[in-house]
């Protein structure tokens, strides 16, 4: 977990009782850091902390050379503030990675996250008291400036979007998320939040051969600028990440992959629309085809149950349920050998990977298409809820969302609407999925990293025409081309399968149970959020009675009994007030 905290301008008598519980504090007038170091460049001091990772130093000291500095920058505290020192705020231009980091000179503060998102930064404003930074809500609310806080706008974020949210939000009031690609800037007691970054839309040139190549270069360039000290990856016999195992193998350094299953997943297993085969033969496929020391990881459905809490911990609030749990697991296994991993995560969103891009009944849906059930949320939830009016907020964040994209006059209605699924894929479907990552691997101290979400990757992909992504009429089809010579044919034209979860009705069993104690107790929050009749009708039918997935592919039947367990394990647990 990020342990970084700032605390800007805040005045209060009992900062020094949880002040003396920081380790490293640093406090320059009203300003106080937590686990931040001390950076000193032509007489003055800068505090500096940098959460994540550059995958360009070599080109920013480079970059920094030609310009005449000559700051040591053997760290990447000293690089981070030599580009800020050289370049100002267009700093962000030079970099690549994923990381978040906050500067303070003295004058300024000075607060930025990387282009995709991929290392989050939170903020509470407390009116005159300044502004609380951290990379996590709980360091925040350890400071005990701010209360857990649940109102209005972060209960119709939990029950229309959850476990996603609006990228610039959290279910507390008063603490906010930085978006991805964006800064802020902390000066005089002012606070400005400014988009430095967004995919820009322009005419694609290149002929579909020129393509082909330029994404096997983008993806193999990605690939090795994150393999320079880890040649390990997990393995699921899909595309993303069986590219990801062949490039790698390449390497000089052994590959090592790494697979998930579920006890009793063959046995129970029956196809549908979003996962339509078993990951294992394909897994193999790959592991001889590379060579690769690979181990199988086997969950067992108790495992599974009994890590829905750590999972709740690990994001602080609830999330992907079973689908976090068996990450985490996961990532605790991969511990055991090793801290660096690479994963095909953010190829559906920036290659067209998912249904919506391409199914008719998803792909014109005039909302979020990942949120096909909210009639179905609306007749679980609490009927004395119904003033919190979803449709009119859900409506409201897309129209956000649709007014940032630009079109081209020459774009095709296909075009156009890759474009509108890459834009709610970037800013909404990733986003929960990055933070699922990020949240999980921090918890098991394991970088996952994603050559995929490569900034350069999206902004070339963005614009080529549907016709071309769509190659023979796959989904990723012209990721599936670039790399047809160095996979087997069985493996590169794989339908997409997400990650895998369970099917065993063993875990619904356990789960019930779970639900079923939650629901007894007359104090819980279930009752307060959800109608009483449904709930337990759900609960007796292990999740059938919510016939559609509560979320995006994975969460439902069993999946969403797990999620309704972690609301109210999180009212239990972190306690926070719910302010109606």
């Amino acid at each position: 977990m990020s342990k970084f905290l700032a605390v800007l301008h805040l005045h209060n008598e009992d900062e020094g009782k949880w002040l003396r519980k920081l380790d490293n504090v640093t406090q320059r007038g009203h300003h106080i850091f937590s686990n931040f170091t001390t950076v000193s460049k032509e007489g003055k001091t800068y505090q500096v902390m940098f959460d994540g990772e550059l995958y360009n130093v070599d080109e920013i000291k480079q970059s920094l050379r030609n310009k005449g500095v000559q700051y040591d920058i053997s760290n990447v505290e000293q690089l981070i503030v030599s580009a800020y020192l050289t370049w100002g705020h267009t700093m962000m231009n030079h970099l690549l990675g994923a990381f978040a980091f906050i500067i303070d000179d003295g004058k300024e503060v000075f607060v930025a996250k990387d282009q995709m998102g991929l290392r989050p930064i939170f903020y509470a404003r407390k009116k005159n008291k300044g502004l609380i930074v951290s990379g996590s809500i709980q360091n925040i609310l350890d400071t005990k400036e701010i209360k857990p806080i649940v109102n209005r706008k972060g209960l119709r974020e939990l029950l229309a979007f959850g476990p996603s949210i609006s990228e610039d939000s959290t279910y507390y009031k008063d603490i906010y998320a930085l978006p991805m690609g964006h800064y802020m800037i902390i000066k005089n007691n002012n606070v400005r939040i400014i988009k430095y970054y967004d995919p820009i839309s322009k005419p694609h040139f290149d002929s579909y051969e020129d393509t082909k190549a330029k994404i096997k270069y983008l993806v193999k360039d990605a690939i090795h600028r994150q393999t320079k000290d880890c040649n390990a990856t997990f393995l699921s016999g899909g595309l993303d990440s069986s590219i990801l195992a062949a490039v790698m193998a390449k390497k000089d350094a052994p590959l090592a992959t790494y697979s998930l299953d579920y006890e009793g997943n063959a046995e129970n297993f029956k196809g549908n629309l979003y996962q339509v085969s078993l990951d294992d033969a394909y897994i193999q496929k790959m592991v001889e085809t590379t060579n690769s020391d690979h181990t199988k990881y086997m969950i067992t459905q108790e495992a599974l149950v009994e890590h829905l809490l750590p999972a709740l911990e690990a994001r602080h609030v609830p999330g992907m349920a079973d689908v976090d749990a068996s990450l985490l697991w996961l990532c605790e296994q991969v511990k055991k050998e090793r801290s660096v991993i690479l994963s095909g995560e953010c190829s559906d969103e920036v290659f067209g990977g998912y249904p919506w891009f391409y199914r008719e009944e998803l792909a014109n849906l005039s909302t979020f298409p990942w949120l096909r059930s909210i009639e179905l949320r609306k007749e679980l939830i609490n009927k004395q809820l119904s003033s919190i009016d979803l449709d009119k907020y859900i409506a409201k964040q897309y129209k956000n969302t649709m007014e940032q994209i630009t079109y081209l006059d020459q774009d095709s209605e296909e075009d156009r609407r890759a474009r509108k699924h890459t834009m709610l894929c970037l800013h909404w479907f990733m986003q929960t999925l990055v933070t699922r990552q990020v949240c999980m691997g921090d918890h098991a101290d394991v970088t996952i990293r994603a050559p995929f979400a490569d900034v350069r990757i999206i902004d070339y992909v963005y614009n080529i025409p549907w016709e071309m992504k769509f190659a023979n009429g796959e989904e990723k089809g012209i990721l599936r081309e670039a790399f047809a010579d160095e996979l087997p044919e069985d493996v590169c034209h794989r339908k997409k399968n997400p990650f895998p979860k369970t099917h065993n009705p063993k875990y619904t069993e356990l789960i019930k149970e779970k639900l079923r104690a939650a629901y007894e107790n007359p104090n819980s929050v279930l009752h307060t959020l959800f109608d009483d009749d449904a709930l337990s009708e759900l609960i007796e039918t292990g999740g059938s009675a919510f016939p559609l997935p509560w979320y995006g592919q994975l969460m439902s039947g069993p999946q969403l009994l797990a999620y309704l367990y972690q609301i109210h394990a999180w009212f239990e647990t972190v306690k926070p007030t719910l302010r109606l």
